[in-house]
Order: structure tokens, then sequence, then C-alpha cells
């Protein structure tokens, strides 16, 4: 499967995608669905920039093992190139830049050299993304199984719609108990939002409850790269591999200003 999918991406023109992973609300799992899909889709042989929004514990970057030089907020200054700011993780196989002190310009200068960019998604007090995530192509959202993880990943998808006129969104559930609970959730998520807001909610995959994700972060590690057999780890490969279908946002840019509620 693997083969097909890197002989696939190769012969795929090279656009260069932009994934934001946001989770629905806090603890939802967004830096370990982020950190383990850059890792799988590395590891398919895709160069892969992420880029780790969170300024207070920069997670994303600590687990993947890699010393960035710069930031994103420094590569826009002209402080650092991309490629000389970036961090390369073990084996070379994943580049990682943490954001920095969010600015206003904080998008991403031209990265030919990476086939996918994962923004590890930082929200603000009013529930606005940064340019870089909020132009991107897709949005992955990231819950849980929980009643309230459902209806704030609603709420996340209401407010995502309102603020980017997103009209898709690919959701995973993590630490779910089964496919079966998985596909019930999603499927009467994607009904509520196809009639009250007009959306499309897709099911990009799901993670299981799988200890070696918790081993992997008291080890300092992502459960991809510390354990290749992990269930965990086959989740997130099995949906890495079907990113290569899901269709890019037309329209897909930085916003030039803060947008406004609708």
């Amino acid at each position: 499967m693997d083969q097909a999918e890197s002989l696939r991406r190769m012969l795929a023109p090279r656009t260069t995608r932009r994934i934001a992973v946001v989770a629905s609300e806090c603890g939802a799992g967004a830096t370990t669905v982020a950190l383990g899909l850059s890792n799988a889709l590395a590891m398919q042989g895709e160069r892969v920039l992420l880029v780790d929004e969170d300024a207070a514990a920069a997670r994303a970057t600590r687990l993947s093992g890699t010393r960035p030089a710069g930031t994103l907020a420094g590569v826009n200054a002209g402080r650092l190139s991309l490629e000389a700011a970036a961090g390369t993780g073990p084996g070379g196989v994943l580049s990682v830049l943490p954001a920095g002190r969010p600015v206003p310009g904080n998008t991403l200068p031209a990265a030919g050299g990476f086939r996918s960019v994962v923004v590890d998604a930082a929200i603000d007090a009013d529930g606005v993304l940064s340019p870089l995530a909020g132009g991107a192509h897709n949005v992955l959202v990231v819950m849980r199984q929980e009643l309230a993880s459902i209806t704030d990943a609603y709420a996340c998808i209401k407010r995502l719609h309102h603020l980017y006129a997103w009209r898709q969104f690919h959701l995973i559930v993590n630490m779910a108990a089964s496919e079966a609970t998985v596909q019930a959730i999603l499927r009467n998520l994607a009904r509520t939002a196809s009639q009250y807001l007009g959306v499309e909610v897709l099911c990009a995959g799901w993670l299981p409850c799988d200890p070696l994700v918790a081993r992997g972060v008291q080890l300092g590690r992502c459960v991809v790269e510390a354990f290749p057999a992990a269930p965990a780890t086959t989740a997130l490969r099995r949906t890495a591999g079907g990113i290569g279908a899901w269709p890019l946002r037309a329209d897909a840019a930085a916003p030039a200003a803060t947008p406004a509620m609708a």
C-alpha cells in the first residue's frame, strides 16, 4: 500500500498541501494527531513541514526530537531562511518549525521544497486561527467520543465556517472505543452540520485508546516514530494514506485581516 501511495504522490501535481489540525476542545489530542500524521506522511516519502503554534508548551517540537534554529516569525522577518530555521527530526524525515510570537504577517513563504505543511493550530480567545492555519487547503478537527466533545466539535465547525467560509471539514476521533462508535458519531454530526450549516463533514479516521501513545510522550517521542507497530500508528498511517485524495480548497490563502463573525 505504501509503495502504491508513494508512486501516486510522485505522479500527482506538485502542490504544497497545507493542513490545519484543530482541537475541538482542550485535551482532544490535536498535537498527537498533527505530529503523528506528519511523521506518517514523511514515512510515505514526502518532505513534510510541521508548524508548531503552541508557543507556551511547544509539545510538537519537543516530541519530534528536533532543534529548530528559528521560528516562522523570524523567517518572515528575514532573519533566517525557511530551510535554515526548521529543525529536522531523527532520520531526516520530518522538519519542524515553531511559529514564534504570533504577528499578523505570520504566513508561510514559498515552501516548494515541502509536499505537505501540517499546522498544529492554535485558536485565540476569540476563536480565530492564525493567518497560516486560516488559509489552509484542508482543516482537520480532532475530537473525542464523549458528548461534551461532540458538542464542542459542532461549535468549532460552526465557528470556523462563519469565520473562513469553509464548506468542508475532515474529522478524526481520538481515543475511540470502536469503529462502529466513530461511524455513528460522525454520521449524526455530518447530518446535523449539513442540515443547519450547509457544510460537509467527512470522516478522516479514528485513533484507538492506545497506551503506547502515552508511553511515547513519557519517552519524549511521537508514537509513530517510537512504536511503528502500535495500533495508534497503524491508524495514523491509514489516515495519512488517504490525505492525497482530499480535495484542495481552491481559494486557500491567508486572510489579509482578522475576519469578523457573520
